[in-house]
């Protein structure tokens, strides 16, 4: 009994000697605390009972240690919004022109005279430089979004009391009248985009909430569906209502495609009912078994335009061997391209990543850009191909093939990586849906509003900004990294130099991207 009661007396002083260590060490934890806010308040101008202080112990112990209530710390408000504003410019124009250089530089090497590439005049000449235009608005768009992000919620926080979450939306509204450096065309093309992206993350919500959920939503192909229907949109434009398209878009299906524009007139003219005359495209190119085919029709109504002239790009007789070469010519044309688009934004973005294991960010460039290509180059074929056996079947065109045709292309997507499909998706469809619009607009069907793409993209602008702050988890992860990676942003004095700038933006992307799980790094100021 003896030897218990003294184990137990020792075991209560243990007890005691860490109770008292522990107090010691909160005591010293609160006075080093108290010695960083003195210390931070002489550094920032401003005593122990300052109205700087006072708004801080306001607003709660994060800001006591030298954050802004609108998320920022250091520097101050307009600071924070004009390094905001030079680093998405620099970032958005670096990406817009080295896809550009990339792309002419892998051109030159393919050409007849490789040593081009080093020729600055042949690689970023005055003739080669048709992007600095469209690189110089997109970096003002991106950098007069986050900068006047930035501003309007700092003024919402600091001067009428909002929280930085309750105040996004209105700050992303407000930030969306930057696209109006955007041209009227890609601007409705960004708004209806970033109304995808709305939706989507906006679904997601509910469905996270139990509210509600869409019948077939579990599927496992659902991107591929919506993929088909909004290629099918896509392709029935891109030959009966080219002008519904984007222009440069169109162009790019045209250049990767092997129909050329001539040919896709004659199929418009002739589905729509008017008279083909085929003399002057056989007399402009030689094509093989043309005159044999046409024979009696020529110049007179045809029934449909025959393959062997669509083959032409090609020279191929027969519709298989056209649909394999077709393939082949597309997968050459468009590779450089996809290289591009994953090599040099990743590599800009993350300059750090690619920089510590080059060689591995080449390979998986590379080896996206196969699968990519290969996606592509299979859409073009079974394209042409479903369009030669209809006319094999049915000895006529119809304007509803080309339709049916998008759809069967589409399964080509299957190709793609599973987390590439989506965003596929959700890429073609506000293209089909804005040509579906100016269909119908066109046929006065529904009214044209003036400026709807900009008071579209405020509003989707505003949404997604909501949807960041208050539910980051709802945004597909491209989306909620690419909002981290130009909007919030660690803080930096401002650049001296032009070549400061470009460092200092391309050099702290692991600040922001490598701390903490996605939902702390979505919610990071």
């Amino acid at each position: 009994g003896t030897a218990a009661e003294m184990g137990r007396g020792d075991k209560g002083a243990s007890d005691e000697e860490l109770r008292a260590k522990l107090e010691e060490t909160q005591r010293r934890l609160e006075s080093t605390s108290r010695e960083l806010v003195a210390a931070l308040g002489k550094l920032h101008g401003s005593g122990p009972s300052s109205p700087v202080r006072s708004r801080h112990r306001k607003h709660g112990s994060a800001e006591i240690m030298g954050m802004c209530p609108c998320g920022h710390i250091g520097a101050t408000c307009m600071e924070h919004a004009a390094t905001s504003f030079w680093r998405s410019f620099v970032l958005a124009y670096m990406v817009r022109a080295g896809v550009a250089v990339f792309t002419r530089g892998l051109g030159l090497m393919r050409g007849k005279s490789p040593r081009d590439v080093l020729k600055l005049e042949k690689l970023i000449g005055e003739n080669h430089t048709h992007y600095r235009e469209d690189a110089v608005r997109l970096g003002l768009f991106l950098g007069a979004f986050t900068g006047g992000y930035h501003i309007v919620r700092c003024n919402m926080c600091n001067r009428l009391g909002f929280s930085p979450k309750k105040a996004a939306a209105v700050a992303g509204a407000m930030g969306g009248l930057s696209s109006l450096f955007l041209k009227r065309k890609k601007r409705r093309t960004f708004a209806l985009y970033l109304m995808a992206r709305l939706a989507q993350g906006a679904y997601a919500s509910q469905k996270n909430n139990n509210r509600f959920h869409f019948w077939g939503s579990h599927w496992s192909h659902g991107d591929v569906l919506l993929f088909a229907m909004s290629s099918a949109q896509v392709m029935y434009a891109y030959v009966m209502r080219p002008d519904t398209l984007d222009a440069g878009f169109w162009n790019f299906i045209v250049r990767a495609g092997p129909i050329d524009k001539e040919t896709l007139g004659l199929i418009k003219d002739q589905c729509n009912g008017k008279h083909v005359d085929m003399r002057p495209a056989l007399a402009a190119r030689s094509v093989t078994g043309a005159m044999d085919a046409f024979g009696p029709v020529v110049g007179e109504e045809v029934r449909c335009v025959p393959c062997q002239l669509m083959h032409r790009s090609t020279g191929c007789p027969g519709c298989t061997l056209h649909m394999a070469m077709s393939a082949k010519d597309t997968f050459r044309k468009c590779f450089p391209f996809y290289l591009s688009i994953h090599l040099v934004p990743f590599a800009i973005l993350n300059a750090a990543k690619a920089l510590r294991d080059p060689v591995g960010t080449v390979f998986k460039a590379t080896t996206a850009t196969v699968r990519s290509t290969s996606f592509i180059s299979a859409f073009v074929a079974l394209y042409m191909g479903t369009a030669c056996l209809s006319r094999r079947i049915f000895q006529r065109d119809h304007r509803a093939m080309y339709y049916f045709a998008g759809i069967i292309a589409a399964q080509s997507l299957l190709l793609e990586k599973k987390s590439r499909r989506a965003e596929l998706a959700l890429y073609l469809m506000p293209r089909a849906f804005d040509s579906f619009a100016s269909t119908v607009i066109d046929k006065k069907l529904l009214p044209r509003v003036p400026h709807a793409e900009l008071a579209l993209f405020c509003v989707t602008a505003g949404g997604l900004m909501h949807l960041y702050e208050n539910e980051p988890d709802t945004l597909a992860g491209f989306m909620r990294s690419t909002i981290r990676r130009f909007v919030h942003r660690p803080n930096a004095p401002l650049p001296h130099s032009a070549s400061e700038a470009m460092i200092q933006a391309v050099g702290d992307e692991d600040s922001d991207t490598d701390n903490g799980s996605p939902k702390a790094k979505a919610n990071a100021p």
